[in-house]
This record gives C-alpha cells, structure tokens and sequence, in this order.
C-alpha cells in the first residue's frame, strides 16, 4: 500500500473544517490548522514550538471552573489512553467556548507514541445557533459592545408588555473583579471584560436571547420563552463559570470573575422593581458565599 504524501497529508489537514493540532512527545505544538487559528483567535505563529497550555480547556459544570483545569493532551502523554470530553475553551480574547474535545496518541509503525493529535469540535456540543448580543452605534456600546443601561431598560419594559412576559426568563450578571480590573487597566480594560463577560454569557445562553449592559459592571439578559427546566440547567452552568474567563490571556491575565440571578419575568412588577428583587438576591447570593 503506497504511503501518503506528506504534503498532501498537510493539505487534508489544512482544509479539515475541525480544529486541530498536534503536540510532541515533550509537550510542545508542532501543528496547529487554520480552523484552531479561526476557533482559539491564536495564529500559528503564536503557538508553534511553545508548550501546550493546560489552561487552554477547562471543566464544564463544576462549582469550581474557573479553578479546575482539564488537558487531555497532557492526559494522552502520560497514559497514551485517547480522551472525548466536553470542555470550555478559553479564547484569546477571553471568552469560552463549549466544545467536544478528542484527544489521541500519533504512533509510528511499531506501536510507538510520537506525540498527540488533539482536535475541537464545537458542534458536538451545541445544537442551537449562535446566540446574539446586541450592539448600537452609540460611543458606550461601541467600547463595549453591548447596549447601553437605557436602551436594555427599554427592551425590558418592552417585554414585561408582550404577551410572553411571564414565560421570559431576566438575569442579572455581575463583574465581581470590576475593581482590580479597573485598577489594572482603567476604563478601556474594564470595557473589555465586561465584553468578554457578555461574549461568555451570550454563548451559554439559548439561540433567542438580549445581553446588554446595566451598569458599568453589571448585564441584564433576557430568555424569551424559557421553559423552567431550562432555567434551572441555565442557572447551574452559569454558577460554573467562575473565574473561567478572563482578559489578556497569555499575557497579563486579569480573571473576570462573575455572579448570576435569575427571575421570571412578573408583568404587574415595574423594570426597577425586577431589579431591585434580583439585585437583593445577587446580595443574599454573595453573602451565601463569604
């Protein structure tokens, strides 16, 4: 049977939709494809020949995620097992992303490990479209991305109109490393996580929902039609995040810890008056944890 060509080969990989990558036997990326360039926001040249990250993954659905690491390619080099998990991916940028990661031994003729393949497969885990966040051309949204308070307060007083208020879900997001964050990198890195906070958020939340600032620290997102079950799986894995995502990655790394409540929308109750009972539950929320 005729060998194949190894330029071909690095072709297949090349055009192969999965990210993918391979580490040697000491840890170290030797082959990193355009789809992991596209899926980590790391060019080739940022990661070739550097020590593979065992940060890069982290544990989906644990109290303690933003603690608790998990690397299949440093699990391959040690027990030359193969791995399928489904993890969160930090992005360069900061934000998760949830994927299925398989990860396996490179053996040449005679059985030997020469290194780990390692590819990421985001559809495996989620089945929905990407979530949107909203955005305007006003100079707040533009640092941040996101709406601005009054605008998310006018798509909230909206809703709690809308004949699917009480079937709609509202969150209350809070920064909680928005001092030592600001400390660091003033106003624009304070702009930025919160961004990458929302980025975060918006990804774990189902296809239909708003993200939008109300505060400089603090997000509302709206879940129309969220069923209860939903809800519950949607508080759980956001209690996970943890210290999860973070600004400036591979770099100066700056956590953007976060809390989360969650209420059904009442429409007899005023938006401020939905705030301020979630706002009390985020206080009873953090007093729970010291």
């Amino acid at each position: 049977m005729a060998e194949i060509d190894a330029q071909l080969l690095r072709g297949f990989s090349d055009a192969m939709p999965l990210a993918a990558c391979m580490v040697d036997l000491q840890g170290k990326i030797i082959y990193w494809n355009a789809a992991a360039e596209a899926l980590t926001g790391y060019l080739r040249q940022d990661v070739l020949g550097r020590p593979y990250r065992g940060d890069l993954l982290v544990q989906c659905g644990s109290a303690n995620a933003g603690a608790q690491t998990q690397c299949p390619v440093l699990d391959v080099l040690r027990d030359g097992a193969s791995i399928s998990e489904d993890l969160f991916l930090r992005h360069k940028r900061g934000h998760r992303i949830s994927l299925r990661v398989f990860a396996f031994a490179l053996r040449n003729a005679a059985g030997e490990m020469q290194g780990v393949g390692e590819i990421f497969d985001p559809a495996k885990t989620k089945g929905e479209s990407p979530a949107w966040v909203g955005h305007s051309d006003r100079e707040f949204e533009m640092a941040t991305g996101l709406p601005a308070v009054q605008e998310s307060r006018e798509q909230l007083q909206t809703l709690l109109h809308s004949r699917s208020a009480s079937s709609s879900a509202l969150l209350l997001i809070e920064m909680s490393e928005q001092q030592a964050i600001q400390k660091h990198g003033g106003t624009p890195m304070l702009h930025q996580a919160i961004r990458v906070l929302a980025k975060t958020v918006a990804g774990l939340l189902p296809s239909r929902n708003y993200v939008g600032c109300w505060s400089d620290w603090r997000l509302i997102a709206i879940v129309p039609e969220c069923r209860a079950e939903t809800l519950e799986k949607l508080e759980e894995t956001l209690a996970g995040v943890g210290s999860s995502c973070a600004v400036k990655w591979w770099g100066d790394r700056v956590t953007v810890g976060m809390r989360a409540v969650a209420r059904y929308l009442d429409p007899l109750q005023s938006a401020d008056a939905l705030i301020q009972g979630l706002e009390q539950d985020l206080k009873n929320a953090t007093l729970g944890e010291e």
